[in-house]
């Protein structure tokens, strides 16, 4: 009976340390794997970067907008009311706190609804939050900043556009918003935590949605590409664009 004890013993033990051994192999090979995509993804993000669109220029070229950096973000800052475009029929005043008519810029920035919904702060960054939002799991949303005049404290990149090329930013733009059927307005999203808003922004229903391959700033490329301005050929991130402008 011992003899019988003693061996199943033993084979439980080897089964045990068999089954950590297999354990150990594999997740080996899922670091190693995890490891690579990393590495790999980097390489190509930065090489990707680096190769130029080239843009069209025409000294017809009167429209001004900027490309602003905010940290690992970048936005489009266009005037609130030209000729071409009046932005407050996208992006109501009336949806931001402030109501501020003195505003003549308004950034607009492209992101993961989630992402802007539930972390006003680094701090605020949930592990469920970090874990949907590079693979596209949650809807997108556009973010709309009114501006008195342009900010100092962050990169910026000056643009001209003539009528046409400054039509297709528009388009563009106006395409990524989710539009009411009814009504073709866009589709406002309320805030609900403190600090997501700040009094002259609000944010609205975009189609797409974030992920790894497709970031905030790869939109803003596209963008530069729809409007035949100096792009990246892709990127994820603002210093691929900033790059391409020399700053």
């Amino acid at each position: 009976m011992r003899e019988k004890k003693r061996k199943l013993y033993w084979y439980q033990k080897r089964k045990t340390r068999n089954a950590f051994k297999r354990i150990k192999k594999w997740a080996g090979y899922f670091f190693t794997f995890l490891g690579s995509a990393i590495l790999l993804y980097a390489i190509c993000t930065f090489l990707l970067s680096r190769i130029g669109i080239e843009g069209r220029s025409n000294k017809n070229a009167h429209n001004i907008v900027y490309l602003m950096k905010s940290g690992v973000h970048s936005d489009f800052v266009v005037p609130v009311k030209n000729h071409i475009k009046d932005w407050r029929a996208e992006f109501p005043l009336t949806n931001t706190a402030f109501k501020d008519s003195l505003s003549t810029l308004v950034s607009i920035g492209w992101g993961d609804q989630n992402f802007y919904m539930n972390t006003p702060q680094w701090s605020d960054l949930t592990i469920q939050t970090a874990l949907s939002v590079p693979f596209g799991l949650g809807p997108a949303a556009i973010h709309a900043t009114y501006y008195q005049q342009l900010l100092d404290d962050r990169p910026i990149i000056k643009l001209r556009l003539t009528d046409q090329q400054y039509r297709k930013l528009v388009r563009y733009i106006e395409n990524t918003l989710v539009h009411s059927k009814k009504s073709h307005k866009t589709q406002f999203i309320k805030a609900t935590k403190p600090g997501v808003v700040t009094g002259n922004d609000a944010y609205y229903a975009a189609h797409g949605r974030y992920n790894m391959f497709k970031t905030c700033n790869t939109w803003v490329n596209s963008g530069l590409k729809a409007c035949q301005q100096k792009a990246c050929y892709w990127t994820a991130f603002a210093g691929g664009i900033f790059y391409q402008y020399g700053k």
